[in-house]
């Protein structure tokens, strides 16, 4: 019975160990091994500000190639592979090779208010349009206006300030104004 528990607990150690070996390797986070002579785009998943442009393009071809966009109204792409950010929402930009097609998803992101006046002590909740995970706000001027975790600003003194939200390496800005109240 004793060798039976030796036994148990040597495999779920070995279990133990060999998973955390997987997690902390850089297989684990890899997100997929790419030939070099295969057919694959440069990006297959874009996050855009609004008005933004991107050029993608296949690696690893001298072939002609078509472009086109699933949503129009939120992303355009011209037959150079230029894309173009036109309002928030989510689009796939196909690219068909021969017979083979190459998806990349386009997220396109904007601000609610890019621009607001606010009286002393009022508050105000700034959000981010077309992004489901949470954004890193910032102010540039804590005493003026300081915002949280949230997007929930607060004015404090006259002056003004720019807040950012931070999201996948694209900032957006809203300019605050903080007037005296009479």
């Amino acid at each position: 019975m004793k060798r039976c528990y030796k036994i148990i607990i040597v495999m779920i150690a070995v279990i133990l160990v060999v998973n955390y070996l997987i997690i902390n390797s850089s297989i684990f986070y890899r997100k997929g091994i790419t030939l070099p002579f295969s057919l694959h785009l440069n990006k297959q998943d874009i996050v855009m500000v609004k008005g933004e442009e991107f050029r993608i393009f296949v690696y690893g071809i001298n072939k002609k190639v078509a472009y086109s966009s699933t949503n129009f109204r939120v992303a355009g792409v011209n037959f150079n592979g230029r894309v173009f950010a036109y309002r928030v929402g989510k689009a796939f930009i196909l690219v068909k090779v021969d017979k083979k097609v190459l998806k990349c998803r386009v997220r396109v992101i904007d601000i609610n208010n890019d621009k607001l006046n606010l009286r002393e002590g009022d508050t105000y909740r700034l959000k981010i349009k077309g992004m489901i995970t949470m954004p890193r706000w910032r102010s540039s001027n804590p005493k003026v206006a300081t915002v949280s975790l949230f997007g929930k600003v607060k004015a404090k003194t006259p002056g003004s300030t720019i807040i950012t939200a931070k999201i996948k390496g694209k900032v957006v800005k809203c300019r605050i104004n903080v007037i005296q109240e009479e």
